[in-house]
């Protein structure tokens, strides 16, 4: 369990802490947030919308599935703390509502970190990653991507890590799920104490 900040605190700063997980697909980063979400009711997950087909796999909460007219229509009323436009999909994250909870998880990409924070330089940035490519195009096809799919997300990822380290994420490694998880609260629990220090 994170330890909740005391948000009665004059010197409290205003809304939730924004805690971004970026990552290439079959990271695990989605399966952590959940962990941390389902654990503790201090955090809340945002849900993306997104216009790309959903998955057999697909829980039915992991997106808010949209045809492409619907969310450009959210997006054009301004109701996206970013978005993205991924392999022909789009994808964002929602404004979320005042009812947001101490801590906001975002499981977007570093584009979308990276609007973030822009908007918001205190939020905690945190890219998880497979061991190595390996791994990942194993995960990647463990969860029905196809080879070719794999590969361009492989890419992706590359490219995804050098933009992650320009901007000041923390790269974690994803090798155990617990030890994972239990990484991203403590670094969650240390910056929740650092905008309230008792």
């Amino acid at each position: 369990m994170i330890p909740v900040a005391d948000t009665g605190r004059p010197d409290a700063p205003d809304g939730p802490l924004v805690v971004v997980l970026s990552g290439p697909g079959g990271a695990g980063k989605g399966t952590i947030a959940r962990i941390l979400a389902a654990a503790d009711d201090s955090i809340s997950l945002s849900v993306s919308w997104t216009s790309r087909a959903r998955r057999t796999d697909d829980a039915d909460d992991a997106y808010v599935f949209v045809d492409r007219a619907a969310f450009e229509a959210r997006r054009d009323e301004g109701g996206f703390i970013e978005w993205n436009e991924f392999l022909g999909c789009y994808y964002g994250t929602p404004v979320p509502g005042v009812d947001a909870g101490q801590v906001l998880l975002l499981e977007i990409d570093v584009a979308g970190g990276r609007q973030v924070l822009q908007s918001d330089p205190g939020a905690l940035c945190l890219f998880v990653d497979a061991p190595d490519d390996n791994e990942l195009r194993r995960r990647l096809l463990d969860r029905g991507d196809g080879t070719e799919r794999a590969d361009a997300r492989i890419a992706e990822a590359a490219r995804e890590r050098t933009e992650a380290e320009g901007l000041g994420y923390t790269t974690m490694i994803n090798a155990d799920l617990n030890r994972a998880v239990r990484e991203v609260a403590a670094l969650i629990a240390a910056r929740l104490a650092t905008r309230n220090p008792r």
